[in-house]
């Protein structure tokens, strides 16, 4: 494929504690992009960002960022502002991903399937924390990604200080029951799912942690995952509605758990997937037919503003 954008400027790291995994995402795409003859620039996200855009004058920027303000909408409504076109989910639908709790109630309204969910936000843990669901359950930081913060809690004197260890991650946080199935997530481009894919995690990690996410052999993928037809239909459903609820562009990823009785339960949807060698998008595109390359040149073509479509946008 051939870039629409000529200067590119490719924004990752931050404050986000997901910083060093977007860093090698913007390796990776910074590589491709040196390949397809565009004059593309590494920018870290701060302070100093807007004054390094203004510098370059890039015709777009490619996001590989992850959590944080470079994934909840603040970043988006910076290059808003700049009016500099960008890959990805707009504000609102980046700002909607990012807050598992408002997006998970915005899938239930939907008609979709997701946990049932007790949310904290105070820090003080000083009463009871009675929940209406049985032990193991998981606590997870309200918006973070990459399964920071997250932990499994087996008995009730557990958790209270695991929801004070999330509440370093997050200003909410939110206590589930332990679903056992099976961790199936569904790639998207452009709004339609490409391929599902099964992670079966080390058999030491209690779930899909960040050690199984980014070190070589801490988890194991199934691609295509092993599914049926009826099943398949009900996680691209679940895949197609999450992306529409949420007003999203680009690509994404649902992470979902397929219950032993063909039952999807939608956790969250991944509005900046990773980019990295051990990153579960690349993989499903990879795996029907789309080289990384390709990959990386078809989500920058898509660069685009809220107010402005993309074939409108000046090249």
């Amino acid at each position: 494929m051939v870039s629409r954008f000529a200067r590119v400027a490719v924004l990752y790291g931050g404050d986000s504690p997901e910083a060093e995994v977007s860093r090698m995402t913007g390796e990776g795409v910074l590589s491709v992009l040196s390949e397809l003859s565009v004059t593309a620039t590494g920018m870290e996200v701060g302070p100093g960002l807007p004054a390094l855009l203004a510098e370059f004058r890039p015709d777009a920027c490619f996001l590989a960022t992850h959590g944080g303000k470079g994934e909840n909408g603040a970043l988006q409504g910076l290059l808003e502002v700049m009016e500099i076109p960008y890959t990805g989910t707009g504000v609102l639908g980046s700002a909607l991903g990012m807050s598992k709790s408002v997006s998970r109630k915005l899938f239930r309204s939907a008609g979709l399937v997701v946990p049932e969910t007790i949310e904290f936000s105070d820090p003080d843990l000083s009463g009871d924390l009675l929940l209406p669901f049985p032990y193991p359950v998981i606590v997870k930081p309200e918006s973070a990604g990459s399964s920071i913060g997250i932990l499994k809690v087996d008995s009730p004197e557990h958790l209270r200080n695991a929801i004070s260890d999330a509440m370093v991650h997050s200003s909410k946080v939110l206590v589930e029951p332990f679903l056992s199935g099976r961790e199936i997530q569904v790639g998207l481009l452009a709004g339609e799912p490409i391929g599902i894919i099964e992670v079966v995690p080390d058999p030491g990690e209690p779930f899909y942690t960040f050690s199984s996410k980014y070190q070589p052999g801490g988890s194991r993928h199934i691609f295509p995952a092993v599914v049926s037809k009826s099943e398949e239909r009900s996680l691209n459903h679940a895949a197609r509605v999450a992306w529409e609820v949420l007003e999203l562009r680009g690509v994404a990823r649902l992470d979902t758990i397929l219950m032993a009785d063909g039952h999807v339960v939608v956790l969250e949807m991944n509005t900046l997937p990773g980019m990295t060698k051990t990153s579960l998008l690349p993989e499903i595109a990879m795996g029907m037919g789309i080289s990384f390359p390709d990959l990386v040149c078809r989500i920058l073509n898509g660069a685009c503003l809220d107010s402005l479509p993309v074939s409108q946008i000046k090249q």
